[in-house]
């Protein structure tokens, strides 16, 4: 028997993002073992914003009115988790776990949090992140179960947050393949007309699509580049092209909702992030047999492409699964796209990507979560089946 009669859920909101997309994806595939036991499980939104990510149809949405404001969330979170009395409640970012993390030890039902992102490098300085990092040190430790989302975050939680290793669990996030494909196929009427390589992703300071320009003008890549995205790092971004004279072959395509079309279309993907938690677009790229190029950036692009944890590299590396470079080195990033610039090395690598896909399965997620949840399977569980 399962102990959970009640299971609640937080997440800020359900904004465009992949830490929301995952939530929805989580409450989809856990769907068939939530109905069969008769769990009533909460999805509780603090803020109230428009949303880009659906819930399934069976989850209880609570949407909440807190702005953003932490001492909000607190006055209004509390009554409501008072009043639905969950045996255990999972949040997804920080704001949600340093709240939940609070209460479950007010109301004693308990906690389970989910770190998207490596901590040290969100918070990486001025006062406002060292409050941040303050309360997270304050908080995390008190969490019955923490999810890392990969083992570079998990790492960062134990070294300099002083969560306990036996307390965390790195669940890797899910990807349904064949969903991808079939995405992928849809039509779209703005490729452009010469082959690409592409990269994706929000256009910020972070993300360094500079060092992608950069390295791009440095390599021999016959190739246009498209880059996918939006951001305050645009305009920036679009005078760096035009001073390298790139103009007529670099196409920023915006915001796509449905990125998969283009990626598919593309020779290879390229990501030169300077931090990730766990770098959805690398493996979304992977699942369509795409050949990767990254920058060893904490956390997750090295155990996506290496199979290991911790990676220290100093140039450009061929590694199991992909290609490495260190972070911020633009001769490192056109090392590796003429690396990739040879036919055979690229349909080694598009095979190796593929194969490398099917570790990030929604099945294997699955199991991760039942063991995170302290679910137990019944007999009519022991098969993941897809909702709907």
């Amino acid at each position: 028997m399962n102990r959970h009669n009640s299971i609640a859920f937080i997440i800020n909101s359900l904004e465009g993002g992949g830490a929301e997309r995952v939530m929805c994806n989580l409450l989809s595939i856990m769907e068939s073992f939530f109905t069969q036991h008769q769990i009533d499980v909460y999805l509780i939104l603090l803020d109230a914003v428009p949303e880009a990510h659906q819930c399934p149809a069976y989850v209880n949405k609570i949407t909440l009115k807190t702005d953003g404001n932490l001492l909000q969330g607190y006055r209004q979170l509390k009554p409501l988790l008072r009043q639905l009395s969950p045996s255990l409640s999972l949040s997804f970012l920080t704001r949600s776990n340093m709240l939940n993390v609070v209460l479950s030890h007010q109301l004693g039902y308990q906690a389970v949090i989910s770190e998207r992102v490596n901590t040290s490098s969100h918070f990486p300085g001025g006062l406002k992140d060292t409050i941040s990092k303050a309360m997270v040190k304050a908080t995390y430790p008190k969490a019955h179960r923490v999810m890392a989302v990969s083992e570079g975050v998990k790492a960062d939680l134990i070294q300099n947050f002083n969560v306990k290793e036996d307390r965390v669990q790195t669940v890797y996030n899910p990807y349904d393949i064949e969903a991808i494909h079939k995405r992928a196929d849809e039509s779209v009427t703005d490729l452009p007309q010469n082959a690409y390589i592409i990269g994706t992703g929000r256009l910020v300071k972070n993300k360094n699509f500079s060092l992608l320009i950069d390295a791009y003008a440095k390599s021999d890549v016959p190739e246009d580049l498209v880059i996918l995205g939006q951001g305050d790092q645009e305009g920036a971004l679009k005078e760096q092209v035009a001073r390298l004279g790139l103009n007529e072959r670099v196409h920023f395509l915006g915001f796509k909702s449905n990125p998969y079309p283009y990626i598919k279309q593309a020779r290879y993907f390229v990501s030169t992030s300077n931090a990730e938690g766990f770098p959805n677009a690398i493996v979304e790229a992977m699942c369509l047999g795409k050949a990767v190029v990254a920058t060893n950036c904490e956390s997750g692009p090295a155990e996506i492409l290496s199979g290991e944890y911790p990676l220290h590299i100093t140039q450009f590396t061929p590694s199991k699964y992909g290609c490495l470079c260190p972070v911020n080195d633009a001769t490192a990033v056109a090392n590796a796209m003429d690396f990739l610039n040879a036919p055979t090395e690229l349909a080694r690598y598009s095979a190796k990507s593929t194969e490398r896909a099917q570790a990030f399965s929604n099945e294997i997620f699955r199991q991760k979560m039942m063991a995170c949840l302290e679910l137990t399977p019944g007999a009519e569980d022991t098969a993941y089946v897809p909702a709907g």
